[in-house]
């Protein structure tokens, strides 16, 4: 029933048709009322009631009037026992009251309906003008930091590049934002897409290296999605650094799945991991910071040919 309501209180209905389904609704009341009526063989009113409050609170004041009108007059039809003394009169202009004081408290439902819809669209509209202001002013970041790039020598050249590229990962995610229950959620699929893509772009490997990110219809809450944005981002622009030199051609997968926590997996089928080696560069500490804000382990796995890294967390 909550869904329903954005879309009869913001598309209004024609007057015709909105007493018209008005008196449908009490048509059915009435026929439960007189039903029940059958049964035990006493009157009563109660059943015609919520007729009246529906009408008020799908609709407005007027068909919230309009159905007590009509209940007053099938209760007055009920109670009618052929006499038109006290018993009959003061039950009637009893039930007229309340029937009015039924609507008039649908309409103050109503009303209140409307004023927190109209909070929550404010609300959603805000929040989306911080996420836009926030991306762009990461994207600012990042094209001041590679213009600064652009003037220094190469290993700094090449640290503001792989920053510039952290706060592109940052500024993606806003892009991908959306309110579902109350939650900031970023759909995965698309986010993970775009992160590999931009690494690609951006360091355009020599030799002819693909890449595939297998990913369901996955929806992170905004922080953990950032953290595993810049994971894949550190992992793939690794991959793409030291897996495949010269033009030797290769393949980048990205994989991620939630069906037992969290579980991302970058896997490349370069020249692998030294046995010797230790990834301890800059971005690995990044990855491994990263992993302790998730409360995940993270696994180099040397394969036969090529590295798998993967990472395990528990959704929040």
């Amino acid at each position: 029933m909550h869904r329903l309501y954005p879309l009869i209180l913001e598309h209004r209905l024609p007057a015709v048709v909105r007493y018209c389904i008005s008196a449908c609704i009490m048509v059915v009341c009435s026929v439960l009322q007189m039903g029940l009526q059958m049964q035990t063989g006493s009157s009563g009113y109660f059943l015609l009631l919520p007729g009246v409050f529906l009408s008020g609170l799908i609709f407005d004041r007027g068909s919230g009037i309009f159905a007590a009108v009509i209940a007053v007059g099938v209760g007055a039809y009920l109670s009618y026992a052929g006499t038109y003394g006290v018993d009959y009169f003061a039950p009637n202009v009893l039930f007229a009251i309340t029937a009015a004081g039924t609507a008039a408290v649908a309409e103050f439902q109503r009303a209140e309906l409307e004023r927190v819809m109209q909070a929550d669209k404010t609300k959603t509209v805000l929040l989306q003008e911080l996420a836009h202001r926030t991306k762009n002013n990461l994207a600012v970041l990042s094209a001041m930091i590679r213009l600064e790039a652009r003037n220094g020598g190469p290993e700094a050249a090449s640290a503001l590049e792989a920053t510039a590229r952290r706060l592109h990962v940052m500024a993606d995610v806003y892009d991908h934002l959306s309110l579902k229950q109350d939650s900031r959620l970023v759909n995965m699929r698309y986010f993970l897409n775009n992160v590999v893509e931009k690494v690609f772009e951006s360091l355009a490997p020599s030799g002819p290296v693909a890449f595939q990110v297998v990913c369901d219809e996955v929806y992170l809450p905004s922080q953990q999605a950032l953290a595993v944005g810049i994971i894949t981002n550190e992992l793939v622009t690794n991959a793409l650094k030291y897996a495949f030199p010269g033009d030797k051609p290769g393949q980048v997968a990205v994989t991620l799945s939630t069906s037992d926590g969290i579980e991302l997996s970058v896997c490349d089928n370069g020249v692998g991991l030294r046995s010797d080696a230790d990834p301890g560069g800059l971005g690995s500490r990044i990855v491994l910071l990263l992993t302790q804000q998730l409360d995940g382990q993270l696994a180099y796995e040397r394969l036969e040919s090529g590295l798998r890294v993967r990472l395990r967390a528990q959704p929040r």
